[in-house]
């Protein structure tokens, strides 16, 4: 009996002192790994602690399990600075696209606010067009345009002297010397060099020379022949803002004259007849001066496209002028004309 309790007593302290070293142990190093046996069921493939019927076991080496664990551990720790380091680079690289991004659209919004500030609507450019159009056109008339105008002139005339006029006939050269953009208000300033023919009529005298001689009454004619510089002032309503009779263009003029005046049969008999004021013994050339108004219509007006290019510069007027003489005598004429120029 006694016995029995000291057996009892040893195992107890052998419990307490073995309950004691455990945490010492613990502390000082870590238990080496075993193995570890699993039971895998062969029909469903379950995995048991404990055997059991139609179990199969299986052992785990623990210690190659927690060294594959290391070295898992450390090839994801490796990874995970990996994608750090990547991470960071990445970082910096958006930050840079940021800030390319930031200059790229602040460039866009100074673009934008040029071009905004330089074009104009699409409205307000579709109600520019026609007058685009229209000083186009007129760059394409200047470019095309001549300076200077040929024309023709016929009509009636009277003659000097008291002889009766008639027919006259002219050639002239008219030239622009000055246009609005010289200055000029309201048209333009040209000069023209006009030579003409004034065939006179007869006229039934006794005073000539055939006359006298024979004791009859004959008849007489005068010719003037003209030459006449002038400078001439053209209004042009278009400039004036009267586009709507653009076609109409009124002038005046005023210049020197030169005339030689040719008589049939001299006068040599004194009297108040006509011719009798005619200087026979030197032809009778005469200098003095001229003076007019007229206007031309423009044929551009009529509007027909298969010759609009030559009706732009052709030309219809009338005119009248007055001759005077630098000894007191003078006469008017009055005619037509075409014109092909400007």
């Amino acid at each position: 009996m006694k016995y029995r309790w000291k057996i009892a007593l040893a195992a107890l302290a052998g419990l307490m002192l073995f309950a004691n070293a455990r945490p010492v142990r613990a502390r000082n190093s870590e238990p080496a790994p075993k193995n570890v046996t699993l039971y895998v069921d062969r029909t469903t493939g379950q995995m048991f602690i404990k055997p059991g019927s139609n179990r199969v076991p299986m052992k785990l080496n623990a210690a190659r399990a927690a060294s594959a664990d290391a070295v898992s551990r450390r090839a994801m720790e490796q990874r995970i600075e990996l994608l750090e380091k990547q991470n960071q680079m990445l970082e910096r690289q958006n930050h840079a696209v940021q800030d390319q991004f930031s200059a790229q659209k602040a460039q866009i919004e100074a673009l934008r606010q040029e071009v905004h500030g330089s074009v104009q609507p699409v409205a307000q450019l579709q109600q520019e067009m026609p007058k685009v159009r229209q000083q186009v056109a007129k760059i394409e008339e200047r470019q095309s345009d001549l300076p200077f105008e040929v024309g023709f002139r016929t009509g009636w005339a009277e003659s000097p002297y008291d002889m009766p006029g008639g027919f006259f006939y002219s050639a002239y050269l008219n030239h622009r010397l000055l246009t609005v953009d010289d200055g000029i208000p309201g048209g333009f300033v040209s000069g023209e060099l006009m030579a003409g023919v004034v065939l006179g009529n007869h006229a039934v005298t006794g005073a000539n020379l055939y006359g006298t001689l024979t004791h009859s009454v004959e008849s007489s004619w005068l010719d003037t022949i003209e030459i006449q510089p002038s400078v001439q002032y053209h209004l042009e309503p278009a400039a004036l803002g009267h586009r709507e009779i653009e076609w109409f263009k009124p002038y005046v003029l005023a210049g020197p004259g030169m005339w030689i005046n040719l008589l049939s049969t001299p006068i040599v008999a004194k009297g108040d007849q006509p011719g009798e004021r005619f200087r026979h013994y030197d032809a009778d050339f005469q200098g003095g001066g001229v003076f007019g108004l007229g206007f031309e219509l423009s044929l551009s007006a009529l509007k027909v496209a298969a010759i609009q290019r030559i009706l732009n510069k052709s030309y219809l007027g009338a005119e009248w002028r007055y001759n005077e003489f630098a000894n007191g005598d003078g006469f008017n004429q009055y005619t037509g004309s075409v014109a092909f120029g400007w």
